[in-house]
């Protein structure tokens, strides 16, 4: 973790978002650690999340319901 970043929280597709001591957000994933994307705000995080989980999972993937 580089200096002056906060913890702020992992969801369980393997993101990971800091927070600058600037108030701007951080967000990484465990399959691109070497990689990080800024974010605005807490939101904006969240939607870079959402956007490496649909690009490890493939953009035209449908979840199958589990019965």
């Amino acid at each position: 973790m580089r200096r002056g970043l906060s913890f702020v929280n992992a969801t369980g597709s393997g993101c990971v978002i800091y927070r600058e001591t600037s108030g701007r957000y951080v967000v990484s994933h465990v399959e691109e650690p070497l990689h990080s994307r800024p974010a605005a705000t807490l939101a904006g995080a969240y939607a870079v999340c959402q956007g490496w989980e649909r690009s490890l999972i493939g953009e035209g993937a449908v979840a199958t319901p589990v019965a």
